[in-house]
């Protein structure tokens, strides 16, 4: 256990992981650190929340 504290679920929003040949969607704390997920998941070309906007890399554009 990390001693973490995480928010309760339903504050939790989709974020849409894309790849090279696929994307997948996963529910994370609105807070949570985009770098470290996209480290954790070589591969990830970008993080998009549902409405399509670029989350991570920080900065990018459509």
């Amino acid at each position: 256990m990390t001693g973490r504290v995480f928010p309760p679920r339903h504050e939790w929003v989709p974020r849409i992981f894309i790849r090279e040949d696929c994307f997948y969607a996963i529910d994370l704390p609105v807070d949570e650190d985009l770098n470290e997920h996209a480290r954790l998941n070589p591969g990830t070309l970008r993080i998009e929340d549902i409405e399509g906007n670029v989350l991570w890399p920080e900065g990018a554009k459509n």
